[in-house]
């Protein structure tokens, strides 16, 4: 019998279905063969459709492809030519240097727009970072089957190399477009390896290739005065110039030797003064402090020179800045802002020119720009219940902030509070703790040691080092935060929030030690603490979306209940740990974005259902569990994996040891190809495994 079709088939299980569908096939007459001409068809159907699942599986494609758009472009054939080739001659990329605003990144969106449909995939890039994280962002550069884990590949380095690997593949097996746009680094130690992809390689830089050591380098130089210059104005200004008009269009030209950008700029009535001079920066600064822009018009200039080379979706931009579309709009007009379309959905950004002159010019700091981070905030306040993929979509804002605010303002601590959480659910744990320890500096200076807001940042450091399984250091920073709430006076109401979250914590630390009695003690306290904290939020009608009364509430009676659990009070576990699931439940179908959460009260429950052998009820939890961890992580995520895992536990006392060993063979396997390094996990995998009497063909891990 073919495997069912959500099994996990490695290519020796393949193999094993296909040679037993021909020896059915062979031996109609016996028993194990086939006996009707409806049952080989159908069995043939579905090993063509295991097959081809399988090969979908392994196979890697571009998912981040790059279309370029119609757009404004007239001249420059000569550098279109040469750049067909120089990739023609497959001897390395063809590089497009110059200097800033003169026009390369122009004209690499005009080749791709001319041969497109000659490429099976075409991977635009902007180079704002190095090449390691730039090829390991899957947003960025997104290929399909392969995505970044820890637990698989331990570190950046190691995903990078399986990135080129995927890379190297879909570039021998189709046609590949690969443009670097605005590489502007000296050096790299990964550029060799980048320029050596087997595809067609398109660069724009602002530096000589030649101190890369390539030789395919297209100087790119201003319009050529003549047809292709006036064709250039005539494009740009919509129509005819009068004889006037052109005379002043030349002085113009000669005054600033024929730079494209400032000559577009000029064409939509912004230019610098007559006394300008030096790099094209200096320029731009004089053009933004001469040309009238409105105070939203600065803001948004100011808001944007923040953000990756680029850019950011438009309508996620409204949504954190609350910016007006009309004061994007006139800028757009001005072409000071670049608007295109990208995968169904308009981007906006800036010339790097002009970024780094609003930032010279329009200084953006915490302070003119907390409305930005708060809106980024409110997306980041939320990240547990997100997935990794709907997260990671942020990624590049969130280290656009850190890297240009190094030291946060005190009195944007919950700002990055929701910063320092969102780094440490993706994985970055070493970011997480160098910015929340800078914000730890920062709060103790203003505020002091002793203090609600200090010592909730102290909690937010010991998340950072337990969630890195760094359990000690996790402990100190929970009892310094405990210490702190305890000594100081509240400002306000959350107050009672973030002391009752330090018993919280310090209870669950004491029911790891195994000391139930002070666990409970302490559980008991956090629960009386929450309930005045419900009850004051309930009295003012004033609610934290942040520190929800009632969710917080919840998880800590959950805590409790685990700790029933331990102690052997079974059924006060269950009642206590349905009730707060309830809670949770009833703040999901009011519509509040707590779904995942659920996961997390139902594991529980299926646990004490089980302990209470009470299986129908926990069969059906924990379907209804899968289904919830299913929706918010990817199938073989570790979240679904350990669902996955309870399932077969249940599976193995309901006495089913069959269905159990099938979920255990599945689940080893998947974590051997995805979570490699966590071998106690699998050992204990194996270990039930065996237990179930598993028959199935596996690979097991060297036992040291």
């Amino acid at each position: 019998m073919l495997m069912g079709k959500n099994e996990y088939l490695d290519g020796e299980n393949l193999e094993w279905q296909e040679r037993l569908f021909r020896l059915r096939k062979k031996y109609r007459e016996t028993p194990p063969g086939f006996r009707e001409a409806e049952e080989e068809e159908k069995s043939l159907r579905d090993l063509r459709r295991i097959r081809k699942e399988y090969e979908e599986r392994k196979k890697y494609r571009i998912r981040s492809g790059y279309r370029a758009l119609q757009e404004c472009f007239v001249g420059r054939e000569r550098y279109l030519t040469r750049i067909e080739e120089i990739l023609a001659e497959k001897s390395g990329p063809a590089v497009l240097y110059g200097i800033g605003g003169i026009g390369k990144t122009a004209i690499a969106r005009a080749y791709v727009r001319r041969h497109q449909e000659e490429y099976d995939s075409v991977l635009f890039l902007s180079c704002d970072i190095g090449f390691s994280p730039l090829f390991c962002d899957d947003i960025r550069v997104a290929v399909s089957n392969l995505h970044y884990s820890k637990d698989k590949y331990g570190s950046k380095k190691q995903y990078f190399k399986e990135k080129m690997k995927a890379l190297t593949e879909i570039g021998e097996e189709s046609r590949f477009l690969l443009v670097l746009d605005d590489c502007n680094r000296e050096a790299d130690p990964y550029m060799e390896q980048i320029f050596a992809l087997p595809c067609d390689i398109l660069v724009t830089t602002r530096v000589d290739p030649a101190m890369w050591g390539v030789a395919g380098g297209i100087p790119v130089t201003e319009l050529e005065p003549g047809r292709e210059w006036e064709e250039f104005v005539r494009a740009y200004r919509g129509s005819e110039p009068t004889q006037e008009e052109w005379k002043e269009y030349r002085e113009y030209r000669e005054r600033i030797g024929g730079h494209t950008l400032l000559m577009m700029l000029k064409l939509h009535g912004v230019e610098p003064g007559k006394d300008a001079s030096g790099t094209m920066e200096m320029i731009a600064k004089d053009m933004f402090r001469r040309f009238p822009l409105k105070k939203w018009e600065k803001q948004a200039l100011r808001e944007l020179s923040l953000m990756p080379v680029q850019g950011i979706s438009e309508d996620l931009y409204y949504q954190v800045s609350g910016m007006a579309p009309g004061a994007v709009e006139r800028l757009e007009d001005r072409l000071l802002i670049r608007r295109e379309e990208k995968e169904g959905k308009y981007v906006l950004s800036l010339h790097p020119i002009i970024a780094k002159a609003a930032r010279d010019v329009f200084v953006p700091t915490q302070t003119n720009c907390r409305m930005l981070l708060h809106g980024f905030y409110k997306i980041a306040r939320n990240s547990w219940n997100r997935t990794y993929l709907e997260n990671q979509e942020i990624e590049p804002y969130i280290f656009a902030f850190l890297n240009a605010f190094s030291a946060p303002k005190p009195w944007l601590f919950r700002e990055y509070g929701a910063f320092i959480a969102w780094l440490w659910i993706q994985g970055y744990f070493e970011e997480a703790e160098k910015c929340c320890r800078s914000l730890v500096c920062q709060m103790e200076a203003c505020y002091g040691a002793v203090h609600q807001a200090t010592g909730e940042t102290y909690l937010w450091m010991a998340a950072v080092y337990y969630n890195s399984m760094n359990f000690e250091k996790a402990d100190v920073w929970y009892e310094k935060g405990f210490q702190s709430l305890n000594a100081c006076r509240p400002f306000d109401d959350r107050y009672f929030n973030t002391l009752g979250t330090s018993y919280a914590k310090l209870s669950r630390s004491a029911r790891y030690r195994g000391d139930l009695e002070l666990a409970l003690d302490l559980a008991d306290e956090a629960l009386k603490i929450g309930r005045k904290y419900w009850d004051l939020c309930e009295e003012r009608g004033v609610w934290y979306e942040e520190s929800d009364a009632q969710n917080t509430w919840c998880h800590w009676l959950l805590n409790k209940a685990r700790i029933l659990y331990d102690m052997g009070r079974l059924q006060e576990a269950w009642e206590l740990g349905h009730q707060a699931w309830k809670g949770v439940w009833d703040e999901v179908q009011e519509g509040k974005n707590y779904g995942y959460e659920l996961v997390e009260f139902e594991r529980f429950l299926v646990k004490a259902l089980m302990a209470l052998e009470d299986y129908g009820r926990a069969e059906e939890v924990a379907e209804e569990m899968l289904k919830t961890a299913l929706a918010y992580r990817m199938e073989g995520s570790k979240e679904v994996l350990s669902c996955r895992e309870q399932m077969a536990d249940l599976y193995l006392k309901m006495g089913d040891e069959k269905k159990a060993a099938g979920l255990y063979g599945e689940i080893i396997q998947k974590l051997m190809e995805d979570f490699p390094y966590q071998k106690d996990w699998i050992r204990k995998i194996q270990s039930k495994w065996k237990a179930a009497g598993g028959n199935v063909k596996v690979h097991l891990i060297d036992e040291e």
